[in-house]
């Protein structure tokens, strides 16, 4: 874990960062809504991946209403463009993280490991996705073992992604504080 951290501080730099985020602004502003209208054309029938759990019930009620084109994309979207994503996301908030946390100080402290926290987003969406996956291959089978893991899978990650967005908060108040004090000394 120490070398993954270590890895980030070295590597996070501003630019670094900024194209990180600009990039995932990319796929959730664009290609992901993109996609999304192939398979949910008025917005309307909802994603599982943002929701905060779901029931199997509500899951396939949800897969149903997209017909059977639309669980192709859907099918294609979880399987590449949402693996994608993630990552993508996660490495944007581990440079993120570290670059604050270097410009706070806190890059050699006891906490300096908290960098690491957007890589449990990471994990539990990859597993969320997987579950949406197998639903979709076993559709119009039931695989409500899968359901429950996507949806527990999701709600752990949506804990992980408010953490790391607090972190961030937390980080961005305390480099102001910190600049502002140097700058009145």
């Amino acid at each position: 874990m120490k070398k993954l951290s270590t890895f980030f501080y070295v590597r996070s730099n501003g630019y670094l960062v900024l194209g990180f985020l600009a990039l995932q602004f990319i796929f959730s502003g664009v290609i992901l809504p993109y996609f999304q209208k192939q398979f949910d054309p008025d917005l309307s029938r909802g994603l599982m991946d943002l929701s905060f759990g779901f029931t199997p019930e509500r899951g396939y009620s949800i897969i149903e209403s997209y017909g059977e084109e639309g669980r192709k994309v859907y099918f294609f979207v979880e399987s590449l463009i949402d693996v994608l994503y993630p990552i993508i996301y996660t490495t944007a908030f581990l440079l993120l993280t570290s670059f604050l946390f270097k410009k706070n100080g806190w890059s050699n402290g006891k906490y300096a490991l908290l960098n690491l926290l957007p890589v449990g987003s990471l994990i539990f969406d990859l597993l969320e996705n997987l579950g949406i996956v197998q639903m979709l291959k076993a559709f119009p089978e039931k695989a409500d073992n899968w359901a429950m893991i996507a949806s527990n899978a999701s709600l752990i990650k949506w804990f992980f992604a408010g953490t790391t967005l607090l972190l961030v908060i937390v980080s961005l108040i305390a480099w102001l504080v910190i600049s502002v004090k140097k700058k009145n000394d």
